[in-house]
């Protein structure tokens, strides 16, 4: 399955996909877990073109390099 973006954050789903698909993990691992079920009950997808507007205050949150390495810990 070819996404642009699949970790964005915005999914929408019909009743019958919602019935479907339940998820286990936690945090930002739900992601994978949403494709992987996808695939697994033959739904089908479609992709629709989202924006993302960072604003100055989320830029300045930001995210150190360092936290590349906690996730191989």
């Amino acid at each position: 399955m070819w996404l642009t973006d699949a970790h964005n954050g915005l999914r929408a789903l019909n009743k019958v996909a919602l019935n479907s698909i339940y998820l286990s993990e936690n945090r930002q691992a739900h992601a994978t877990e949403i494709l992987y079920q996808i695939r697994w009950n033959r739904l089908r997808t479609v992709e629709v073109p989202s924006s993302i507007k960072y604003t100055a205050y989320s830029k300045a949150k930001g995210q150190s390099s360092m936290n590349a390495f906690s996730r191989f810990y």
